[in-house]
């Protein structure tokens, strides 16, 4: 992709620069410069850039431009720029007249411009027109983290890219695992050569790698075929988009029927830039929403219930919606600081499949708040719930390795009027759950069942389950302890216990008589019906622990 010599000749610059032959060829692009003053400098010309001269070699060799027409060369550049009033007082007629005949647009160049000016400018005109064609406007009113705007300003980039360059472009977004495409053709080209989409930045097939730009990691990927080392049949470019260090999307550029030119690369590195601002502008925006959020979080947290008004007049203020439906998990942090690791737990959840669905907030010291969203009608299972935070906390260990982490969800679906009750149960999960199950790290509200309902305290029901914990190791004290929870539970009639637990009446007797022969549970007061419950609930404990 260059630009037109008319349309570069519109610049102001080039006002005082003048056509005097091959103005039919005044479209042709010009896709670079060269400098040659050398008469046999035309045989090293590539096509299609403009040739600026000062006539020096003209005036030494007065035919070196004619046989450079008679061999092929020089009409395959873009224009021919010689300057006047230095070596030539006047431009040669028979020039002139091949310039008209082959449409190569001959300019003269004023005695006052200098070369470095000339290519500045130029330069300075196709980044000019580049930057225009791949600007979009954000609509009127819509936010810079709204997602249709992301996906307007992304394809209008790509679609650029295509539309100058004639080499279809792709863009994959990492995080949200999805795919922007400036045409059909990329599509096309992929599925013709067997190819998937991770494939252009990390190639299965045979290929070559050759870096254009080190400090972008602008790179070269050719697929070379394994029958014959005579050239590759098909090239691409590839720019990570990164944040922080983390690639946050892949740029690449399908050098679809032929090699990238030097405006080619020049446009590329402006659509990477444009792409890198986008996603620093949308991560900026989203960091600043944290913050918002999070402070109505703490906001809403320290209101009483009588004060829901307070709550939605701050949301209003906020633009938070108050009648979006989330599920809730709090993340304790046991061995850190969340605020010293605010910066690592963002990038965690920014590259997690969880940031799609929810939203985050630093609730305390050792405490993250996560809201997953909810579609209208829709509910999350308990696995699925799971899933998504099990990747969260894999996310948190690859930047904190020794983080540890135990996680209390509430899946009622319910919106952020009720942040304070949910938080709360929440925090019941993780408190009661770490002594039921103190092997597992996140736990379910509904895994609790009916003891979720008590509200013993964290010291005492320790204390308390200290008596039964050790007898559980043995699987015949199990056995004998579950036929205790099912006895008590039955008013200790020896029929239903057996009936339910589908043994003999006889067998039932000997294990409760066992159990009292052997004291493995203290002095139980069988006629108390208070000593019965609490035994009933301490044996529940121990059982969904198990």
């Amino acid at each position: 992709m260059g630009i037109a010599v008319q349309e570069l000749l519109a610049n102001d610059f080039f006002r005082d620069f003048e056509v005097v032959a091959g103005r039919k060829g005044i479209n042709k692009e010009i896709q670079g410069i060269t400098i040659l003053d050398a008469p046999d400098g035309f045989k090293w010309t590539k096509g299609k850039e403009m040739i600026l001269s000062s006539g020096y070699a003209l005036m030494h060799e007065s035919d070196c431009i004619t046989k450079a027409f008679a061999d092929g060369t020089i009409q395959k550049a873009s224009a021919l720029m010689l300057k006047q009033g230095r070596y030539l007082d006047r431009i040669p007629d028979d020039l002139v007249a091949l310039c008209n005949q082959y449409e190569l647009p001959l300019i003269a160049a004023p005695f006052w411009a200098t070369w470095m000016e000339i290519a500045s400018q130029t330069n300075v005109a196709v980044m000019n027109r580049t930057i225009r064609k791949f600007q979009v406007s954000a609509a009127a009113g819509s936010q810079i983290t709204n997602q249709t705007y992301k996906e307007q300003k992304i394809k209008k980039i790509l679609q650029a890219v295509e539309s100058e360059m004639k080499f279809p472009a792709f863009l994959y977004d990492i995080a949200e695992e999805k795919s922007y495409y400036s045409s059909s053709n990329f599509r096309r080209m992929t599925e013709y050569y067997g190819l998937s989409e991770s494939d252009y930045w990390d190639p299965a097939m045979a290929h070559t790698q050759h870096t254009l730009c080190d400090y972008i990691n602008m790179s070269r990927y050719r697929l070379i075929s394994s029958e014959s080392h005579e050239g590759p049949h098909l090239s691409w470019i590839v720019i990570p988009i990164k944040l922080q260090g983390l690639t946050q999307a892949y740029f690449v550029v399908m050098e679809a029927h032929s090699l990238l030119d030097y405006y080619d690369e020049f446009s590329i590195r402006i659509a990477y830039l444009m792409l890198q601002s986008l996603y620093e502008q949308i991560s900026g925006a989203r960091d600043a929403g944290y913050m918002g959020f999070e402070n109505f979080i703490h906001f809403a947290m320290s209101c009483e219930s009588d004060e829901t008004g307070k709550v939605i007049s701050q949301a209003g203020v906020q633009g938070i919606s108050m009648s979006t439906v989330y599920d809730h998990a709090v993340i304790r942090l046991s061995n850190l600081s969340a605020g010293d690791r605010r910066s690592d737990l963002l990038k965690a959840f920014s590259s997690s499949r969880i940031s799609r669905l929810g939203k985050l907030a630093i609730l305390g010291d050792r405490e993250l708040l996560l809201l997953t969203e909810l579609p209208a009608g829709k509910t999350r299972s308990a696995d699925e719930m799971r899933e998504l935070i099990s990747e969260f906390t894999a996310s948190v260990k690859a930047f904190i390795p020794d983080a540890e982490m135990k996680c209390g969800v509430c899946r009622e679906g319910s919106t952020l009027r009720d942040i304070r009750r949910c938080v709360e149960k929440c925090n019941k999960v993780i408190e009661m759950g770490s002594i039921i199950y103190p092997e597992v790290n996140i736990i379910d509200y509904e895994m609790l069942g009916p003891l979720a309902w008590l509200d013993i305290p964290e010291d005492e029901l320790s204390a308390l389950l200290m008596r039964y914990r050790p007898l559980m190791r043995d699987e015949k004290n199990r056995e004998l302890l579950h036929t205790l929870k099912i006895y008590l539970e039955n008013n200790m009639n020896y029929s239903l216990t057996a009936e339910l637990l589908f043994v003999h009446i006889n067998t039932i007797r000997k294990r409760i008589d066992r159990i009292v022969e052997t004291g493995m549970i203290g002095d139980l007061n069988w006629e108390d019906p208070v000593e019965r419950i609490k035994n009933i609930l301490l044996l529940q404990f121990l059982e969904a622990g198990e």
